[in-house]
Formats: structure tokens, sequence, C-alpha cells
């Protein structure tokens, strides 16, 4: 039997129907979840790419894998309307239209030489997904630059997604590039970046980081049903991107926090951002928060384990039946991801009082300790990107 490996490699650089939008937004709290339990706390995936990939490898299979993952990824058993979902969610994530904002998802699948797919799992993949489709030697060994030329040509900006290894006991690989670049609404001023230490959530230093500074207008909560604060930070010119920092209260640790979103939801975060704004008004918020990059490369496998998948990954019950008739399994699922934040925007212990003063002064908004992090298509509460920020280090 034959491999199939899924590969992903996501991409940030610097300088929908709203019910079919919950569905990728429930399973991106919990794949973060699961995933920073295996990079040690410190981490950047994009939920929203790993979720597009896997709901077009959904349609390919049929029996438990198939079951699996519909429940894994929240989809709906009818595959018109889990492509009619599919395609209008995306056209309105990606929509181009914000100024200052560059955001683009591209989905490709090679295949072996002598390899055949069904041709209505073809069409739904070129057609739906937009997916290009390319035949390859896989035994070759320029097959790896092959593949790589054939993303970067589409206008990707990355390179050396795949790897030559990644070709040796495969027959199809299935790979989603997604990027993005969003400059701040209100950038951080460069000459205010100073050295400043950054500690953990008991005030113990860990590190040292080029704390940004910022003081201007914007929506920013108290929730003490979190235990922590909450802060937007909007992209571009209209608010439809932004990222959404999350900072626990000192002695409250991320993961603690993290699992409280399973009971407040995004739309209800931003609901009480929205709320405090109409109640108190814009609030001039002193931010200091990092600048920095991560970079991660972690395999999903025990991550999609742990929500449930597993046949699909098991060469004696993996079901790709509408994909192929060939007998396939899914090797491993790689996910590459990169977030820069810095003055200008992202490319994906503060005084007690601070934390329960009613808005009668400037709020101090200083993310000096571990906090977590989405880059977020607002309207739709969409995760493009998400991450937790643990590790300090200078950037």
């Amino acid at each position: 039997m034959k491999t199939v490996l899924f590969t992903l490699f996501l991409f940030t650089k610097a300088f929908c129907a709203p019910e079919f939008g919950e569905r990728a937004r429930n399973f991106s709290i919990e794949l973060l979840h699961y995933t920073q339990l295996e990079t040690d706390g410190h981490v950047v995936i994009s939920p929203f790419g790993v979720w597009s990939l896997m709901t077009g490898v959904t349609l390919g299979t049929t029996g438990n894998s198939r079951n699996q993952l519909v429940r894994a990824f929240l989809l709906p058993n009818n595959p018109t309307t889990l492509v009619d979902g599919y395609v209008n969610l995306t056209r309105t994530v990606l929509d181009p239209s914000t100024n200052g904002v560059t955001l683009s998802s591209k989905n490709f699948m090679f295949l072996d030489t002598g390899f055949n797919i069904m041709p209505e799992f073809r069409k739904t993949i070129t057609g739906d997904f937009g997916a290009m489709i390319q035949n390859l030697n896989f035994k070759d060994s320029n097959a790896a630059q092959i593949a790589n030329n054939v993303i970067q040509n589409t206008g990707a900006s990355v390179s050396n997604v795949l790897r030559s290894d990644d070709f040796a006991d495969s027959r199809m690989i299935l790979t989603n590039v997604i990027s993005f670049k969003g400059l701040w609404s209100t950038p951080f001023n460069v000459t205010d970046t100073t050295v400043e230490p950054f500690y953990d959530e008991n005030k113990n230093e860990i590190g040292k980081v080029n704390m940004m500074f910022l003081k201007t207008q914007l929506a920013y909560s108290n929730l003490r049903e979190m235990e922590a604060l909450v802060l937007e930070l909007p992209y571009g010119d209209d608010g439809k991107y932004c990222m959404l920092i999350i900072l626990p209260y000192p002695k409250k640790k991320v993961t603690d926090i993290y699992k409280k979103l399973a009971e407040n939801s995004f739309p209800e975060i931003f609901k009480r951002l929205q709320r405090d704004v109409d109640t108190y008004g814009l609030d001039e918020v002193n931010v200091k928060l990092p600048r920095f990059k991560i970079s991660t490369n972690v395999v999903l496998n025990k991550p999609l384990n742990n929500m449930g998948v597993y046949d699909i990954f098991d060469p004696n019950l993996a079901s790709f039946k509408k994909a192929t008739n060939e007998d396939i399994y899914v090797s491993a699922i790689v996910h590459k991801a990169e977030i820069e934040v810095t003055e200008s925007g992202t490319v994906a212990s503060a005084a007690t009082s601070a934390y329960f003063a009613d808005r009668i002064s400037s709020p101090n908004y200083q993310a000096n300790r571990p906090f977590i992090y989405f880059v977020m298509e607002k309207p739709t509460s969409t995760v493009i990107f998400s991450g937790i920020y643990s590790k300090p280090s200078i950037f």
C-alpha cells in the first residue's frame, strides 16, 4: 500500500456564512490547544489553512475515515452543503478589498506518474477548491524542486515548501499555501521600541524582548470571567481584519485561559468589546507588545488523533474511495508556519489596578508575560493564524 502525504505551509510577513464560519473557528480553538502540547507552548499555526486543506481531503473519504473527519472538523454531512459553505466562507475571508492587507490561500495537488484520481474528486478539487493539479515522477530526484517551482510561479511568497523526502513513498501530495501581510491601522513608532524584560506568569524574569509601544484609541475589555484582558489591534482601513490579543491576569497560565475560550466564543468577545466601546467610547490605551517572530514545524498526526481522527493514518483502515481506486493512507500532515509582528504590522506585569479599573484613566496593556494571539477576519470571527507567545527573544 502506498502513502499519500498532505503537506501544509503557512507564511506571514511584516511590513460566509456566519453559521458555517462557526465550524471553522470552533475547530481552531481545539487545534491550537493540542498543537501547543506538541510544541512546548510557543507556537504559531494557521487553523484556517489546516481546515481548508482537510475539508478538501474529507470529500475523498468514505466510511469511518470520513465520519472521523466530519466530527473533528465540524463539517456538514451533505457534500453539497459542505462545498457551498466552504466556497462562501473562503470568498468572505479572503476578500482582498481591505487596503493595507494582502491575504491569499492557494491549493496544489501533485500526482505521481500513473496515479489516477476519480473524475468527480478532480472536478471538485480544481473547481470549488481552486487547486492546481500537476503530474510528476515522484522517483525523479528533482521532483521537489519542480513542485516548489510550480508553487512559486503562482506568486506564492515562499520557497522550498516541499522536500525530496516528501516524495519518497508518496503517490499524491496536497499542499495549501496561505500568506497574510497586514499593516496596522495605527503603526507603532519604531523610535519608542526598547529592550525590556519579559516575565512568566509568576513575574519571574525569563528573558528580554524588543518591546514596542503605542498609545492610541483601541477596543479593550477586562474579561473577568476569563481572568484576562482583551485588546483588538486592527489592520488596514476598514476593521475587517485584526489581531486579537488575550493577556491573562498575573499568576494565571495561558493554558488555563485558553480552555475558557470554549465558554467564551469569539463572537461573544467581539460583542463585549463593542459593548464597552458603546458604553465608554474607544479607550486611549498604552500598549506594550513584543516585536516577535515565531516559526513552527509540527506533524499534526497526534493533535488530530487527540481530536478523534485515526483511520486516515492507518494503512489497514484508511478509505479514500471517493478520491482514487488505489489503496492509500495519510503518512503525515506536516504543518509549517511562520509569523512576524513588527512596528508596521504582521505578516500572521501590569499593575493590579489596570485589571479592575473601570475606565477612569488610560489603561495599560503590557504584554510582558505569556499571551495568546489570533489574526482574524472579524465579520465571520474566522481565525486565520493563531498562537501563543511564551519564550522571549530579541527580534
